[in-house]
């Protein structure tokens, strides 16, 4: 499979289907794929965890629309109205599988690290949940290859330094940091020890030793929040 760039953007693509099938039954069919890499992103905030999954399962506290999976930590609310998509990476063609609101770009993605995108695996997922091709500019408007910080709304270049540089060293100080991501229909937290932080203008840039979690937040972002936990850690989120 190859998707050509350089026919005409309206033309089907090969490397870009939308998925069909109940949303239950492709989640819980990630517990079979291995190691991923998650990504989840909303406005301000995006979050790349090394993870594997287990069953979804909803939970009477949660709501029964609401499924989980205690190994990755992902939420989804099957209540609501979410586009399924298999994509290849753009940088490496690593397949992705992808969800959005419809007419929306991306906002969780799931990376089958162990795969390739020509694999049996791939192909056992366009058959089974009855992938139909997407033009290649549909493709590229879904922002499969988008970076950790760009967002629906670009950041603005203006910050304060002395705002950026104090939450670093405060993050630089840290010893468990907790990371809250929610975005339309799903939710993801991760808690690791900071070992690398980092800025560029207003965004911060967070990983741990071995770069199983990568964070970058906007603190020009009017929901940026750092703040202590009763654990004596930190809890970073950008509130709605």
């Amino acid at each position: 499979m190859f998707c050509s760039w350089r026919r005409s953007p309206s033309a089907p693509c090969s490397c870009a289907f939308q998925l069909r099938g109940p949303l239950p039954e492709l989640l819980n069919h990630l517990c079979c794929l291995g190691k991923t890499t998650l990504v989840l992103r909303q406005q301000g905030l995006s979050l790349a965890k090394s993870t594997t999954f287990g069953l979804s399962v909803a939970t009477r506290e949660s709501g029964w629309q609401v499924i989980g999976d205690h190994l990755s930590g992902l939420e989804t609310d099957t209540g609501r109205l979410q586009n399924l998509y298999l994509l290849a990476g753009a940088s490496d063609r690593r397949p992705l599988i992808g969800m959005a609101e419809p007419g929306r770009p991306l906002h969780l993605t799931i990376r089958l690290d162990g795969h390739a995108w020509d694999s049996p695996v791939v192909r056992n997922l366009i058959d089974h949940f009855e992938g139909v091709s997407l033009d290649c500019l549909e493709s590229r408007r879904l922002g499969a290859g988008a970076w950790l910080d760009e967002w629906e709304r670009p950041v603005n270049p203006a910050c304060d330094a002395a705002v950026v540089r104090d939450a670093c060293q405060i993050l630089h100080e840290c010893r468990d940091l907790e990371v809250d991501v929610r975005t339309p229909g799903s939710r993801g937290a991760a808690r690791f020890e900071p070992s690398f932080v980092d800025s560029s203008g207003s965004v911060l840039r967070v990983a741990d030793r071995t770069q199983r979690h990568v964070v970058h937040a906007d603190v020009n972002d009017p929901g940026f929040h750092l703040s202590r936990t009763e654990h004596f850690g930190l809890r970073l989120q950008i509130s709605a």
